[in-house]
């Protein structure tokens, strides 16, 4: 039989039949063996917290009695399910939170903020998250139709795939631009500050406004031009801002309810923003850009050749010599670190492998300030090596420098998750507002009280302004500070000249952070369009002060409530115990369809062709920390087999594991054996032990059994171990650098399979990749393919269990069995960067790949050997579906030189998504 797949809007499902799976998941939301949770309901939230963070649960709580009743009144509905807000264990530290509907509507805040505190130019990091994930909650939650809340009725919030889509959650399609943009929006209006306050923003969309680049395409689509994701942030605020000052901030909010009529039809714009603000898409983008032209054609750009660029930003830092950072001029390897002379000017830098974060030399070393697993449990800031491993003394502690005396200076992560607490040594300082710059022994930060924020000499106040936008960049030998504001076109370096006094000391409105060489040169980063631009400067000291940003709520007749000075805490016990069993709760069913072709075989008189329609349905019932799963599931396969069964999933300790019952309803396998020799139900299970992740580094012990419904006799168990080392930089199209090694054991009916695999790869300057690829597998089985006892060939990988030893040949026309399998690939790759980008129409195009790979397999079938090369061509596909989600597509052409058991030519395609 030779068949193929209708591909007609059902690409989640080809991959999904394609492919195997693990049945159990590392949880995506909190690290294995975390603290014991609690929970607390507040109106329609439901809390859930660790006893140490009871009192910022209390803050919580406080807030969300107000904030409630503002976004139901702003947003224009109430949610139609409850909100799981999680104030995550310090063993999860990172700098980030994040909403979803799925598995239900939550959102999950964690406490690494104060890593992060400049970026975000507010003075709570625990309401930043707050004010901006409800928000989103309030955004995606919107079923504003008779068929959305219908079809969530039923199907909660699942997903029903089949070329005609309607949504279940119809502002799940919406663009990150509208998504974050309204979210930063909202963030900053309750007094707390937030990013629309932040110079930085306001240089970045000048810069885009100035060279001609903000356009519908670039702004509405998750594109790969910098700086990346945080476009929809920065362009969108400034979007969002324009409607709420020419709208109203209730009609801009309101567009989410507006929008989510549209459930046959989610990526429409001028519509549903015609009937929340009066306007559309089109025109008030073309206005918002008149704006934003007119504004940089006022601001001063940084001009001339910088000494060097880089796609993304981390914090400069010095010492008594040297200027030293981080750079990543191509966003595809591994960053550079740079390190200036102060003295003569020399720039040196080195291919490095350090994480994203502000470098500081200690103890003879240098360390990056970062966020990375440091084991396989727990996710840690602190120092960590070149080679991604923690500094011990640095654990949990955002390090800000070092004292004359070597004491650290540094952010206590866990007690940070309102504000950051600053420690020096083991001895409490103060709580602050900004990074700390550590000269000597002095201490240099900002410390906010309400819009007005202060420069501090240890407990000394220097100068006191109005705004939430400050970071100290460094201080002169005359003790003059230098720091980086708000301008009135963007971001500026000012410096303290006196008491009281300050001046502007560079002209330019781009300037995001700057250190010096000496009392009159800096070496100065501006945020441009297409990069951030280093710049050696001299200082020009002039008359000018930071601007002060007033906002829409900021005036009287604008004004709106302050929820970060005005909410009271609202008590919590820790009466009712967060069990994830108890926890659980019916999240949604999916739904996919397909159409399936099967033809007859050319060599026949006849040329039938038989259309089949195949399906999977899964019901998932899961509990809001994503530690358990349950799921029931149907699916018909490409042997038109029907199945059904039950699922469960458990990744809340050390081993995770899981398990699947099915029942075959309808066996239509196309085999020798009589259908009495199949099994009619059985079982799948699998234990995973991760043990090792630390810097690059990965390994884990993996156990699997499973009741082969094929043959009622098989039930193969195998032992697997894997080790590898990966380092993926920026928007690398493939790992810059890999090697991978498994070993694996099948035991089944007395007969033992074993053997490994091990790959490598490495990145070649121009978007080059090479890779490479072996495996083998030995059985002492007797050969039988009635019985199948061997080491199994096939064309695909299985849906039900994996079986390591099994070696997966694309064009083989049958599934085989053999004695010794000895298999290896080579392969290069080519990254072509061809995007095109679309606004009106829900798919675009990011880049593209042409690969080429040689295989050979060695098949020893006891009775005959066979000798197989293949060469494949192929290209590759980087999709952007609904403007936000990419999407791999890959189409292969394989020639083989020996056709007995496999095509000659082949073409196989090959899909996977990503949200």
């Amino acid at each position: 039989m030779t068949k193929r797949m209708y591909l007609g809007g059902v690409l989640l499902f080809s991959a999904m039949i394609v492919h195997g799976e693990t049945l159990v998941q590392r949880n995506p939301t909190v690290v294995p063996h975390d603290e014991s949770y609690y929970k607390t309901t507040v109106r329609n939230t439901e809390l859930i917290f660790t006893e140490k963070n009871q009192s910022f649960a209390e803050h919580a709580a406080g807030v969300e009695q107000d904030l409630q009743p503002d976004y139901e009144a702003t947003f224009g509905y109430q949610m139609d399910s409850p909100l799981y807000v999680g104030l995550i264990s310090d063993n999860n530290q990172i700098a980030n939170g994040f909403s979803t509907q799925f598995p239900h509507n939550r959102q999950i805040n964690y406490v690494g903020g104060a890593e992060a505190i400049d970026y975000f130019a507010s003075t709570s990091w625990l309401d930043t998250l707050l004010f901006h994930e409800t928000a989103h909650n309030y955004q995606i939650n919107a079923k504003d139709n008779r068929v959305s809340s219908t079809l969530h009725t039923v199907l909660g919030n699942g997903t029903f795939m089949m070329p005609f889509i309607p949504a279940i959650v119809p502002n799940a399609f919406e663009s990150s631009f509208m998504l974050e943009g309204n979210a930063v929006l909202n963030e900053s209006r309750h007094g707390n500050g937030g990013r629309l306050y932040s110079g930085r923003f306001d240089a970045l969309v000048h810069a885009k406004a100035k060279a001609g680049l903000l356009t519908p395409e670039r702004a509405y689509n998750q594109t790969l031009y910098f700086p990346y994701g945080e476009n929809s942030y920065a362009l969108g605020s400034h979007y969002q801002y324009f409607l709420a000052d020419h709208y109203g901030m209730d009609a801009t909010n309101r567009y989410f309810k507006m929008r989510s009529r549209y459930w046959y039809l989610p990526f429409v714009t001028n519509a549903p923003l015609r009937a929340a603000i009066g306007n559309n898409f089109d025109n008030t983008f073309s206005d918002w850009v008149e704006h934003e032209t007119r504004q940089a054609s006022m601001a001063v750009m940084s001009e001339g050749e910088p000494l060097i660029t880089s796609k993304h930003f981390t914090a400069l830092n010095s010492d008594a010599d040297d200027i030293f950072f981080l750079a990543s001029p191509q966003d595809v390897r591994a960053p550079f670190h740079v390190v200036l002379n102060r003295n003569t000017g020399t720039l040196e830098k080195n291919r490095s492998t350090y994480r994203a974060g502000e470098l500081f030399r200690h103890e003879g070393e240098t360390w990056s300030m970062a966020s990375a697993y440091s084991s396989p449990w727990r996710i840690t800031q602190g120092l960590y090596s070149e080679g991604v491993f923690l500094k011990d003394d640095s654990r949990g502690r955002v390090i800000q420098g070092y004292t004359s005396a070597e004491v650290p200076v540094y952010f206590d992560v866990a007690s940070s998750y309102d504000q950051p607490q600053l420690y020096v040594g083991e001895d409490f300082y103060g709580q602050v507002n900004s990074s700390v710059d550590v000269q000597g022994d002095d201490l240099y930060y900002f410390v906010q009280d309400g819009a007005e924020r202060t420069l501090y000499r240890n407990r000394t106040p220097l100068y006191r302004y109005q705004g939430y936008y400050g970071v100290v960049a460094d201080v002169d030998s005359q003790g003059r500070v230098l720091f980086v504001a708000n301008s009135e076109y963007g971001s500026a370096l000012y410096r303290v000249e006196g008491e009281g006094d300050v001046s502007r000391v560079l002209p330019e409105d781009d300037i995001v952070a700057a250190r010096l060489l000496d009392d009159d040169r800096v070496l100065a980063v501006a945020i441009e369009a297409e990069q951030y631009g280093y710049y050696l400067k001299t200082l020009n000291p002039q008359a000018g002060s930071p601007f002060v940003r007033a906002l829409r709520w900021d005036t009287p007749e604008g004004e709106t409530e302050n929820l970060t000075v005005d909410s009271e805490s609202h008590p919590v016990a820790l009466d009712h115990r967060y069990h994830s069993l108890t926890a659980m709760r019916y999240s949604g069913t999916d739904l996919s369809l397909a159409l399936y072709a099967e033809e007859d075989d050319e060599a026949t008189p006849q040329n039938e062709e038989d259309l089949h329609t195949l399906y999977n349905v899964r019901i998932r019932f899961a509990d809001p920390l994503e530690q358990n799963e349950l799921s029931l599931f149907s699916y018909r396969d490409s042997d038109l087999t029907t199945l059904a069964g039950a699922g469960y999933s458990n990744n809340q300790f050390f081993l995770i594991g899981g398990v699947k019952q099915y029942w075959v309803l309808d066996d239509q396998l196309d085999r020798e054996t009589p259908p009495d020799e199949a099994r009619d139900h059985g079982l799948s299970a699998e234990l995973r032990l991760p043990f090792l992740q630390s810097g690059y580094w990965y390994s884990e012990l993996a156990g699997t059994w499973y009741q082969d419904y094929h043959l009622s006799e098989r039930e193969p168990l195998a032992a697997q171990w894997s080790l590898s080392r990966t380092t993926r930089f920026g928007n690398s199209y493939l790992p810059n650098k890999h090697v991978g090694l498994t070993a694996y054991q099948v035991d089944d009916r007395d007969d033992t399979s074993y053997g490994g695999t091990l790959s490598v790869m490495t990145d070649l300057p121009a978007e080059f990749y090479l890779g490479a690829r072996g495996q083998f597998s030995r059985s002492d089985a007797s050969l039988s393919f009635v019985d199948r006892r061997g080491v199994e060939l096939a064309e695909t990988q299985d849906y039900i269990a994996n079986d390591p030893s099994r070696i997966v040949i694309p064009a083989l026309d049958d599934t085989y069995y053999a004695e010794q399998v000895t298999a290896a690939e080579a392969g290069v790759s080519k990254v072509i960067n061809l995007p095109w980008y679309s606004f009106k129409v829900p798919l675009s195009l990011r880049r593209e790949a042409l690969h080429l790979r040689y295989r050979h397999y060695d098949l020893d079938f006891g009775f005959a050997d066979i000798e197989l090369n293949q060469a494949i061509v192929g290209l590759d596909f980087e999709l952007l579906l609904f403007h936000r989600s990419p999407l791999r597509f890959a189409v292969e052409y394989a020639y083989t030189d020996d056709d007995t058991i496999t095509s000659e030519n082949s073409f196989q395609l090959v899909t996977s998504v990503g949200f």
